[in-house]
């Protein structure tokens, strides 16, 4: 008989906790995501988030109507820091990477808010485990980072483990800032 799966209580869904977003930022539920080609992987169902931190962890993404092909029927969640956030104040000015083809699939002519996860295959999508709501474990987590870093397959130590560029918020707020300064 195998043990029982420690279900890890720190991270919570934002819009069913009493917790606001941060004055400023956008409330991205019911965003469109894409991926780097243009095409829907789904929307954002709501964020996880540690309530002792105040740090998002990760998007709750709902993959119904998606363009990829994949299971519609499910819940999966992806770190903050590998999507991207583009509101309509981003296609006002044009900007560098308007031009530069990782960011092909933002048109600013649409003038749509969307989140983009541009290196996240199908394939990865496909294989994340499934979000329960208030079944999240470490082991669950575990499973996520090795589907969306497959070459890193060393232990992670528990302190760490949300210090990880996939977990940093800021990537995921400020993509702009993050993509040019990461070329330089």
């Amino acid at each position: 008989m195998a043990p029982e799966e420690k279900i890890d209580h720190r991270l919570e869904e934002l819009h069913r906790s009493g917790y606001k977003i941060v004055d400023g930022q956008p409330d991205i539920t019911g965003w469109n995501i894409k991926a780097r080609s243009g095409k829907k992987i789904g929307k954002v169902d709501d964020l996880l988030f540690d309530p002792h931190s105040h740090k998002v962890r990760y998007l709750v993404v709902d993959l119904d109507n998606n363009e990829l092909g994949l299971n519609e029927d499910r819940r999966v969640l992806v770190p903050i820091g590998i999507a991207e956030l583009y509101t309509k104040a981003d296609s006002k000015e044009p900007r560098e990477r308007d031009l530069d083809p990782a960011y092909s699939a933002y048109d600013p002519a649409e003038g749509g808010n969307v989140v983009y996860i541009p290196s996240v295959s199908a394939q990865q999508l496909d294989e994340l485990p499934l979000y329960e709501k208030g079944r999240l474990s470490r082991h669950v987590e575990m499973a996520i980072r090795r589907i969306l870093e497959p070459q890193r397959h060393s232990a992670y130590d528990e302190d760490e483990f949300y210090r990880h560029e996939h977990f940093d918020d800021d990537r995921f707020y400020e993509p702009h800032r993050h993509h040019h300064s990461k070329n330089r």
